[in-house]
């Protein structure tokens, strides 16, 4: 039974994916802002879905990273941040893998083994200690490096800045998330819990970066999308990690 329940949720996630895909294929023919010059039509529905994200930031979730930035210790913040990043690395894996970048691949896995072993389940990133750095990668990548077009911008409701082509990324990257392939309530909970914790965290690390971007310029909306596309632009090219100055509490062994 459980199996047929998996093999269901797995098709139906399967044909949302293609179903998207299409999406992608038929937006990228819809003309560019001619104002702009920025594939951006349906910046009305946007700009509303801006407002509310904003709102959303402003009443909970600036004041929650807040409260967390206060009373978490630096060392717990870092754990709970490099045991997200392990739980990235399927997704690492399968992207550099359909990318051709087999020796990335290799150390994407060799990463996850090795950090979710020693590193006691991704608490801590043995593995960069062995030379092996972790190298980012998502599905809006691999789509990137196959052509497909970006398609018009499109901001989602407590996701933010993304478009056509990166909301279908973002669904097949949770697809190779360890948690949801165990397809179980705890796993599912479990997945919900270390996201919200991983959103509050970045949220708190980079709140220079988003405070500009939302409350230092006169346009938020404008500035938020200048800067998803001048990223979005430079995939398929090699990715700079920014860097999260946190306290390694095994630096000094």
């Amino acid at each position: 039974m459980k199996k047929s329940y998996s093999f269901v949720k797995t098709k139906n996630i399967i044909l949302k994916v293609l179903l998207c895909l299409f999406l992608v294929n038929c937006s990228a023919h819809l003309g560019e802002d001619r104002t702009s010059n920025v594939n951006d039509p349906f910046e009305s529905y946007n700009r509303k879905v801006h407002s509310l994200n904003k709102t959303l930031d402003k009443v909970a979730l600036l004041p929650a990273s807040q409260v967390y930035g206060g009373i978490i210790h630096q060392s717990i913040r870092l754990s709970a941040a490099t045991f997200h990043g392990n739980l990235q690395e399927p997704k690492h894996f399968t992207n550099h893998l359909v990318q051709g970048q087999f020796s990335k691949a290799s150390v994407d896995v060799s990463r996850f083994i090795i950090n979710s072993t020693v590193g006691m389940l991704g608490l801590f990133d043995i593995a960069s200690r062995f030379n092996l750095f972790p190298e980012r990668t998502e599905f809006d990548e691999t789509f990137a490096y196959w052509s497909v077009p970006t398609g018009p911008y499109l901001e989602l409701p407590f996701v933010g800045p993304s478009s056509i082509r990166g909301s279908v990324g973002l669904v097949s990257d949770y697809t190779v998330n360890p948690l949801l392939i165990l397809s179980s309530p705890i796993a599912s909970l479990s997945f919900a819990t270390f996201e919200i914790v991983n959103i509050i965290n970045s949220r708190y690390e980079y709140s220079n970066v988003v405070d500009s971007l939302l409350y230092e310029s006169s346009d938020s909306y404008s500035s938020s999308r200048l800067t998803y596309l001048q990223q979005s632009k430079k995939m398929g090219s090699e990715n700079e990690l920014l860097e999260i100055e946190l306290f390694d509490p095994t630096e000094d062994f």
